[in-house]
């Protein structure tokens, strides 16, 4: 295996010339954003960049971004600004946030403050590019290689994925480490050194310094090796999502399975558990989301094929749900509704609650005869258009609302007596005091699956906003 030739900024130009061309149709690059830290990697990025820039087909900026991590953080942003400065780029500096509320490492919540950052300044279409390299790569495997990461995490830091609205990319992810400072080294330009590049307490460090070393005196071809793999494991990652894409196609049978996140699940629990997995790990990403650990994805699967398409399995973790009811597996399942104090128990033109439950004619109203309540269970309603009492409950269950919902639509009282539960069930009194004064009762949920539902069950024959005309 050949070491790669000399940097050019041509290779750059040809990096971005071919992943525009893969872009899906009508797609194009509006911006570019160069993330500049003042290494020799994002230098070399920015000088590259200085050179191709009337060849290119949208406008630039310099990036950088301040962390206030370390003593000379100000002497390094004021380097980075004099040389745009010098080659007429433009520049933006930034401050980074490092937030407390997790328990991951400082260099872990200095990365996430860092893209935060630059995903504050970016547009719809932009391409952020940053300055990873080969050398970046095969240490990234070999990390993900002592965590026992799958084909995912094997593959590494990819060369192009969607980010933020637009892209971000790795140019440099064939250009090594030393190839990049003979590059920087040849203009009349330097670098800045970060000191906690020398930290072997960092375990990113400690294999730059101590291992990957070793592993060249053997084979020097590690590093080029290490990214090869990275590559074919990129390659089978394609291959599976695509395959996972097939999957949940087929899991979801029509529109509103889309609209409402789920899969059957009598399709999913008749595939191996391997391939349950590779579904719903892939429609979790799919979300932008970080997905469960294997440990719970495996024990909530096994709870799937256990308990029947009727019982209620869950799984939690982050800020993120999903849960089965009635023979579908629903994502985000999680999103619980607010405590009863903080209900607006009035209505009126203005309360709102998960979104808004409002008259067509507000004008004369007495909303204060009415008051806005959740479901506590029990509820029964006198439903216009069908005979006798019907247990809210018993409604629910027809229309196939889950569980995790039902406590998020707003229920009209007048006194003990349940008038409406949002807009879609009426009493049957009140649905004819609406239609004599020719008004009509509108719920707007903000929730994204009650919308879904209740546009679903209005489109029912007789649905209730009919029966209010």
């Amino acid at each position: 295996m050949a070491e790669p030739a000399p940097f050019q900024a041509d290779n750059l130009y040809s990096w971005i010339i071919e992943k525009q061309a893969s872009l899906p149709a009508q797609g194009q690059f509006q911006r570019y954003l160069l993330a500049y830290s003042g290494g020799v990697d994002s230098t070399a990025l920015v000088l590259a960049m200085h050179q191709i820039q009337d060849r290119l087909s949208a406008p630039l900026l310099v990036v950088h971004v301040n962390h206030g991590l370390h003593a000379e953080a100000n002497l390094w942003a004021e380097r980075c600004q004099t040389l745009c400065s010098q080659l007429e780029l433009p520049f933006q500096l930034v401050h980074a946030q490092l937030s407390d509320a997790n328990r991951k490492g400082l260099e872990a919540r200095a990365r996430e403050a860092r893209y935060a950052a630059l995903e504050s300044i970016s547009c719809p279409g932009d391409l952020l590019l940053t300055g990873q390299h080969a050398d970046d790569q095969g240490e990234t495997v070999l990390l993900h290689l002592m965590r026992g990461s799958g084909v995912e995490g094997l593959a590494a830091i990819h060369p192009l994925r969607q980010w933020n609205n637009g892209w971000l990319g790795r140019p440099l992810l064939g250009v090594r480490r030393r190839q990049l400072k003979e590059y920087v080294a040849a203009t009349d330009y330097s670098w800045s050194e970060d000191p906690s590049n020398q930290d072997l307490s960092l375990r990113r460090n400690y294999l730059r310094h101590k291992v990957l070393p070793l592993l060249l005196d053997s084979w020097p071809q590690a590093v080029l090796s290490l990214n090869q793999s990275a590559s074919h494991c990129n390659d089978a990652m394609e291959n599976l999502a695509e395959l996972a894409e097939m999957d949940i196609g087929q899991l979801q049978e029509n529109q509103l399975d889309q609209q409402l996140q789920r899969l059957a699940l009598a399709g999913l629990t008749e595939l191996p558990l391997r391939r349950q997995r590779l579904i719903l790990r892939h429609w979790v990403r799919q979300q932008g989301w970080q997905t469960p650990g294997v440990a719970k994805l495996s024990s909530f699967l096994t709870q799937l094929s256990n308990a029947g398409h009727d019982a209620r399995s869950e799984l939690c973790w982050q800020n993120h749900c999903m849960a089965s009811h009635s023979g579908y597996l629903y994502l985000n399942a999680g999103d619980l509704p607010v405590a009863v104090s903080d209900l607006p128990e009035v209505w009126g033109p203005n309360a709102s609650w998960y979104g808004r439950l409002e008259l067509a004619k507000p004008a004369g109203f007495k909303f204060t005869d009415y008051k806005i309540s959740h479901r506590r269970g029990g509820e029964s309603i006198n439903l216009a258009g069908r005979q006798g009492t019907h247990r809210l409950k018993k409604l629910f269950q027809e229309a196939g609302i889950p569980p995790w919902l039902r406590s998020s639509i707003p229920l009209l009282y007048s006194g003990d007596r349940l008038l409406a539960a949002g807009d879609l069930w009426l009493d049957e009194n009140f649905s004819q005091q609406l239609k004599q004064a020719g008004n009509a009762l509108i719920w707007e949920p903000s929730k994204p699956h009650w919308a879904v539902f209740r546009n679903a069950i209005l489109k029912l024959p007789g649905q209730t906003q009919e029966q209010q005309r």
